[in-house]
């Protein structure tokens, strides 16, 4: 019996478009242009992107995004029960091919696009498996940039940004409904970038509740402090040392095995960011901790 063919080569023969639209969806202060997208797919996404979405071709885009039907069947093997969600990453610099159960990505020839092939028919909403390649494209984007990306949920309080990271059910919605009515920059999906000498995080369009603002902040927000979150009886914050921080905020970078020709930046500005000053750890109850006893305890 022949094998299946790889990801990359069956991303190789994805070659129709999904559809005639094309939108711009902002990731910060980067402008991504998805072309190749199907009526009914761009206005589902201008429901779960709300007002990071935009028609029409942006000026300058870090990125194209051509979107191709795939046919159908998984690019990786069907999961199995309980099973967590699996994004695999092959080949070197320039051959790049990233693929999960409904989708594959890699770069087209010539520079600043990537091919995305999709599955058709999936048992996964559309939306949501092109949100996963969008933050695949994020988190690159990210180090390439001189900052990174984190599983983290983000909060613009008094004009700072504070974020929130840890792995699934560390506690993030938790936390960001516990200091409510902070303003979300994204619950679960985090960038963090240099800006004239000091870090900023923009909104993302990134949230579980897959409906974004149609007004979300605009513009880069300056990073007050990255919080690792840790469940305790009592609330706590610890300023670990510097080895000790950058490996613990090294745990929470998003999908750094799609992007390992760029581990080296991400070391590098992980280990400047942590020297700042600006890592902590929070140690909470489920309840979560109020802003004047987080804050005063961040001091």
């Amino acid at each position: 019996m022949a094998s299946p063919p790889t990801p990359a080569t069956r991303l190789a023969q994805a070659l129709v478009p999904l559809g005639p639209v094309e939108r711009t969806l902002a990731i910060g202060p980067f402008p991504i242009r998805i072309v190749g997208l199907s009526t009914e797919l761009a206005s589902a996404l201008e429901l779960r992107w709300g007002g990071f979405l935009a028609p029409g071709p942006p000026a300058g885009p870090r990125l194209t995004l051509s979107l191709r039907a795939g046919g159908a069947g998984h690019w990786l093997a069907a999961p199995r029960p309980g099973e967590p969600y699996r994004i695999e990453s092959t080949g070197g610099p320039g051959q790049r091919i990233v693929a999960s159960y409904h989708f594959a990505l890699g770069p087209e020839s010539g520079e600043g696009t990537w091919r995305v092939g999709l599955t058709e028919g999936a048992d996964e909403p559309a939306p949501r498996i092109l949100d996963n390649v969008l933050r695949v494209v994020a988190a690159r984007l990210a180090v390439a940039e001189g900052g990174f990306a984190l599983h983290a949920a983000g909060l613009l309080h008094e004009g700072r940004a504070y974020l929130f990271a840890g792995p699934s059910r560390a506690g993030k919605s938790t936390v960001a409904r516990a200091l409510a009515p902070a303003i979300s920059l994204g619950d679960d999906f985090a960038v963090v970038l240099p800006e004239r000498g000091a870090w900023s995080a923009p909104a993302l369009p990134f949230d579980n509740s897959e409906r974004a603002p149609a007004e979300p902040p605009r513009g880069l927000q300056p990073v007050a402090a990255v919080f690792r979150l840790f469940q305790a009886e009592a609330t706590r914050v610890e300023r670990p040392p510097a080895g000790r921080a950058a490996s613990s905020l090294l745990a929470c970078a998003a999908l750094p095995w799609t992007y390992p020709e760029l581990g080296g930046a991400l070391l590098e500005q992980v280990g400047r960011f942590v020297a700042g000053d600006a890592f902590r750890h929070l140690y909470f109850p489920r309840a979560g901790p109020l802003w004047s006893d987080l804050l005063q305890r961040s001091c």
